[in-house]
């Protein structure tokens, strides 16, 4: 005569499985979204840092070319590097701005030439700031 406890704990065997198997499944889906966002942050996060470096750079160039440490010409394009230009590939005349630890983007400040007519100012600052993204 068969024991019918037998066949009910198999059961709830077989239900204490597909359990375990739907909890492991949704930990899995849920630690990829975490994983995902926190890439997706990292990045944002970079990027801001690199936005606000530039900014910070083209305030120190306008102080510069302000104060006259640094001249603008009316024939040549000027480029400011927060680190040694020569890597950059851009041609003399350059300025090299002080290397700060805080700043970990390399940034490229070009300086166009003065625009007469506008009585020696500046006519525009190309501001370029890189940054890498390794996930």
């Amino acid at each position: 005569m068969p024991n019918p406890e037998a066949n009910e704990s198999g059961i709830v065997l077989i239900i204490v499985l597909a359990i375990i198997l739907v909890v492991v499944i949704l930990s899995g889906a849920m630690l990829r979204t975490i994983i995902s966002q926190s890439r997706l942050t990292h990045h944002q996060v970079s990027r801001i840092k690199a936005y606000y470096a530039g900014k910070g750079m083209m305030n120190y160039v306008q102080d510069m070319l302000r104060k006259g440490t640094w001249t603008a010409d009316t024939t040549n394009k000027k480029y400011a590097c927060h680190r040694d230009c020569s890597g950059l590939g851009v041609p003399a005349p350059n300025y090299i701005i002080p290397t700060d630890n805080d700043i970990l983007y390399n940034i490229l400040v070009t300086i166009y030439p003065l625009n007469q007519a506008l009585s020696n100012t500046v006519t525009q600052l190309d501001i370029k700031t890189e940054y890498t993204y390794t996930p």
